[in-house]
């Protein structure tokens, strides 16, 4: 009698085979991905690629691995390890993935070398189960580099899934804990089993909403470790963190676009949210999932499934007749109405829990039939909407002939504000989608400056991103400069007389400490380079005021700098010219010269520098060489240089009209007698002692309420989740307070 025990079979390709679940021709692309993934799972992002001798590498950004853990990681022996019973829309951590590895690099003679932790380390995959390590040097980079090659047994090695695995790694993630919803109690039952040297309260606690709920859910079991705990008591322990928690809706599950709606594959883009149920002793466990689908027309059919961000490795056939679409494998047998056109379809599935069919990682898809077909239909029908028979047409007319898809789209019906970049990614997917080739963000907002300079306004509901400060003289308080914020700019009354332009931000701190602005009455304004549309918006603002403001800008000796004071006087295709004057302080290059500042050479351009137009050709032609820097002069030679401008084209200390100064002493002097009486009243009442006594009578209510406070808040904020916790507790407080005012 032979008997094996279930590691074994991953000393062969072919039971490495069936352990894996893919033929044996694409053990080498498993590989790569089963890599990537476990690389995705610690870090943000990873390279993969070919090394000599049929071998690749993964390389991830994250903090690396312990140097004295990664043999028995890379172990055939060691017994299974996965996050995967706890149910989360992820990928599972160190499940089959790495004893996959491991077995190929034994059962094909390959190669396996880990960098990590500091080492770079030879690992020797042996056939009694476990891996022996020799340290072959150092390892001073950042994360954790794998590389492996493999024998020829292994099949070829192919990226693609482990690149697929790469690109749908971003989007939108689930941000909440495993839900008690997605499980039966049987489940909950094989979930205590698993975790070992754990109690129940340790268990629950990593549930959503059980946490601090712990206490009431595990009442009886407290002190249980989770292995010993029974049917019986998981069918309890179930009941009471369902009862105590909600289901989490879909749209939580995340998806696999960015929050500007762009990921890097081509097709026609359709969601379906929705639910699936599994069944288990006349129990039902919901399982909420989130599908994506892109469609583009092909000359043959074809279908490519991800489940949680990386690709499944079981096989789905797709065929196209006249207009049915046929799908097969992975639980799969059906049909879809689609047109005469054979689709290529690219679906992702989002869920916490995907059942499977094999010992390996192939999904039953049959749970989620509906929401594939309907997810594919979709996608289909927009794909047919947009299907372009015409000739080639512009970047341009493709942007501007769905500029109002794209805004709707962006804003959410125009319900919310949208910035530029927000509204590009959106146009990015529609001239890609429209057969436009790929949208630069450069030619997209020379597009948009161009169409706004016709329209003469901004886009609906769109925003500049802030760029760039205001500082209020004696206020001492900065505001960043952005659409948002001029739009609603009330600058303070009779604060300031000036406002000073400032090329660059750093001079900020400088005339801070020496009160500059308080002592000039001058506001400080820079937008870090180019006056944005922001800053020009908010001087077209003040200078249409009440108030009496003359506006100044300094500004480097060199091309760029001439061009900035243009700017803000000048018109753009995005603005007229400014409707107030502005004073050019200067630096400029005789100005530099003659105090002696050094000038600095700078490389000549292949294209001239553009240069403002009051400069003179000679000079022009030296700036294209030559620069002189503002952070040339020392802080006194700046503050004299900025104070003998200030001397020649100030206008000396703000003092405002007649009427305002009698309103300022009368409102003073009202607000100084109201502050004293009041403080009188209270102290010849005992104002203090009343409050302390009415506190201590109080006292005893607040405790009671106290034990309330966690389950209130938790209802409260479930009703309203825009609300902090504070929300209900100072309105608990509140109305005890008033009940007793009442009473």
């Amino acid at each position: 009698m032979f008997e094996r025990q279930d590691w074994e079979l991953f000393r062969t390709i072919d039971g490495l085979s069936h352990k894996a679940g893919v033929p044996r021709e694409k053990i080498a692309a498993l590989i790569a991905k089963e890599l990537a993934d476990n690389a995705l799972d610690d870090s943000t992002a990873c390279k993969v690629g070919l090394l000599d001798g049929d071998g690749v590498f993964v390389h991830d950004n994250g903090p690396g691995l312990e140097p004295s853990q990664v043999p028995d990681l890379f172990s055939i022996k060691r017994p299974l390890r996965s996050t995967k019973l706890l149910r989360l829309p992820k990928r599972g951590a160190l499940g089959n993935g790495l004893r996959v590895v491991a077995g190929a690099v034994l059962a094909t003679g390959g190669k396996l070398r880990v960098y990590t932790g500091g080492q770079a380390m030879n690992l020797v995959p042996c056939a009694d189960g476990t891996t022996s390590v020799e340290v072959i040097g150092a390892w001073d980079a950042k994360g954790t580099r794998v590389e492996v090659q493999l024998g020829p047994d292994a099949g070829p090695i192919d990226l693609q899934w482990a690149e697929w695995a790469i690109i749908f790694s971003h989007g939108q993630s689930y941000k909440g804990k495993t839900s008690p919803h997605w499980y039966t109690s049987t489940d909950l039952h094989e979930l205590c089993l698993a975790a070992k040297n754990t109690t129940v309260s340790d268990l629950i606690s990593q549930f959503e909403s059980c946490a601090s709920k712990t206490g009431a859910i595990t009442s009886g079991f407290k002190a249980k470790q989770a292995t010993d705990v029974t049917l019986d008591d998981a069918k309890i322990l179930l009941d009471r963190m369902q009862n105590e928690s909600i289901p989490v809706k879909p749209h939580r599950l995340g998806c696999s676009r960015d929050e500007n709606g762009y990921l890097d594959i081509s097709g026609h883009y359709a969601k379906k949210e929705g639910t699936f149920k599994l069944e288990s002793n006349h129990e039902v466990a919901e399982i909420p999932y989130v599908i994506e689908a892109w469609t583009k027309f092909e000359k043959t059919a074809d279908i490519s499934v991800l489940v949680n961000r990386t690709p499944i490795t079981g096989e789905v056939r797709a065929y196209h007749d006249k207009t049915r679409l046929a799908v097969f494998g992975c639980g799969l047998k059906n049909g879809f109405d689609v047109g005469r056109r054979p689709p290529h379809v690219c679906l992702s599935i989002i869920t916490p829990y995907m059942p499977i069919t094999t010992d390996g990682k192939s999904p039953d898809l049959s749970y989620l039939l509906d929401g594939i077909g309907e997810a594919i239909r979709k996608s289909i029908r927009i794909a047919k909407r947009n299907a372009s028979n015409g000739p080639v047409q512009s970047q341009k007319y493709i942007v501007l002939n769905n500029l109002e898809e794209a805004i709707d789209k962006t804003s959410g019906s125009g319900l919310h504000r949208y910035n530029l970049r927000q509204l590009y990614y959106t146009e990015r997917e529609i001239v890609k989608r429209d057969g436009g080739g790929e949208l630069t963000y450069g030619n997209f907002t020379k597009i948009i400056t161009d169409y706004e300079f016709g329209l003469g306004r901004d886009l609906p509901w769109m925003y500049r991103d802030d760029r760039g400060i205001i500082y209020h003289p004696h206020k001492h308080d900065t505001i960043s400069l952005g659409t948002r914020m001029v739009e609603v700019y009330e600058p303070p009354d009779w604060t300031f007389n000036k406002v000073l332009f400032i090329e660059k931000e750093g001079f900020f701190q400088i005339l801070q400490d020496e009160k500059w602005p308080e002592i000039h009455d001058c506001a400080l304004l820079t937008s870090k380079g180019q006056p944005t549309r922001a800053t020009r918006d908010l001087i077209d603002g003040l200078g249409d005021g009440k108030e009496e403001i003359t506006f100044y800008c300094i500004h480097d000796a060199d091309a760029y700098g001439t061009t900035i004071y243009q700017s803000l006087q000048d018109a753009t295709k995005a603005r007229p010219a400014r409707k107030v004057k502005v004073i050019n302080l200067g630096l400029e290059l005789e100005e530099g010269l003659d105090m002696g500042l050094e000038p600095e050479d700078v490389e000549k351009p292949k294209d001239p520098r553009p240069v403002a137009n009051y400069v003179s050709p000679e000079c022009g032609e030296w700036l294209q060489t030559h620069r002189i820097e503002l952070n040339t002069m020392t802080t006194p030679q700046f503050l004299q240089w900025l104070d003998d401008k200030m001397e020649e084209f100030g206008r000396g200390k703000l003092i405002p009209p007649e009427e305002t100064l009698d309103k300022e002493l009368h409102e003073t002097a009202r607000e100084k007698l109201a502050q004293d009486i009041k403080e009188r009243i209270l102290r010849e009442n005992d104002a203090e002692g009343q409050i302390e006594r009415a506190f201590e009578q109080l006292k005893s209510v607040l405790d009671s309420k106290a034990k309330e406070l966690i389950d209130d808040v938790t209802k409260d904020l479930t009703t309203k989740p825009d609300q902090s916790w504070r929300d209900p507790v100072h309105r608990a407080a509140y109305d005890l307070v008033e009940r007793r005012i009442t009473d």
